[in-house]
């Protein structure tokens, strides 16, 4: 196995040692993104916030078991954005000093650690929306082409603290900020990771889409139908699609989307 270049090395090693005395500096334990991280006397506890007084939680002493408890929300969906407010309940990982501390952070919130670092010191790489938009081919590509509308109402609908936890700090363009609550949190976000492109894609298919005389789209009609069907059908609590299933009506990011875009203009006197 080839080792890592001594840079990198360097980083991740200032990085985790930063990360640890920064929780070491806090009695009541800090918070980043969904984890209290506590020093113990044993090393660090790790525990989704809400179980911050819970006793009687699921216990590991193997960092590497953060893999698991970070790949499915509580209903058992896999979660393709670790930064999704949705991770599950229930359980403490114990470890022992802060290169265990950096293991399990890397699978709970992957290159978390070293972006705080690198942002805290004022040598975070920030890349915006139309620069990251040139990289993309294929299927993809089509995002080149998003206004910069969309990419506002794209980023309100998919960035912002009710759907993904991390501070965004990335803009449209280099003239061109977001107009969004960047996010509260400790992990910050440099660029549209591949999530927010793929959205974004969707959102470039609805930009192209025409209305007919009613004023509504082929997907606007479909997302209305979907969400009366789903308020008659008696269950009670609207079941969403999948996190990155855009395609679908029922998808969270897609409604906050349709409550930027469609809302509007069904309630212009509001």
């Amino acid at each position: 196995m080839s080792e890592a270049p001594p840079e990198v090395s360097s980083l991740a090693a200032a990085s985790r040692e930063a990360f640890a005395a920064w929780v070491a500096a806090s009695a009541e334990g800090r918070l980043f993104g969904q984890i209290l991280i506590r020093r113990c006397s044993s090393g660090y506890s790790l525990r989704h916030a809400e179980d911050a007084g819970e006793s009687n939680l699921e216990a590991h002493e193997d960092p590497r078991s953060a893999r698991e408890i970070a790949k499915l929300t509580e209903r058992g969906e896999y979660r393709p954005l670790k930064s999704s407010p949705n991770l599950r309940r229930g359980w403490e990982i114990r470890v022992s000093d802060s290169v265990e501390l950096a293991v399990a952070m890397s699978y709970l919130y992957p290159a978390g650690i070293v972006h705080w670092h690198l942002h805290r010191g004022g040598r975070l790489g920030i890349t915006n929306f139309r620069e990251n938009a040139t990289r993309q081919s294929g299927l993809y590509k089509r995002v080149q082409r998003l206004s910069d509308r969309g990419v506002q109402d794209a980023a309100r609908a998919c960035c912002e603290d009710a759907v993904c936890l991390k501070k965004t700090l990335w803009d449209v363009d280099e003239r061109t900020p977001l107009e969004m609550r960047r996010g509260d949190g400790e992990i910050p976000c440099p660029e549209p990771c591949s999530v927010f492109i793929s959205f974004a894609r969707r959102v470039r298919l609805f930009e192209r889409e025409e209305r007919d005389e009613t004023g509504l789209s082929v997907s606007e009609k479909e997302d209305l139908a979907a969400l009366i069907e789903a308020a008659a059908s008696g269950a009670g609590e609207v079941e969403f699609a999948r996190e990155a299933e855009f395609e679908k009506p029922l998808n969270e990011r897609r409604m906050r989307y349709r409550r930027l875009t469609l809302v509007p203009r069904l309630r212009p006197e509001e």
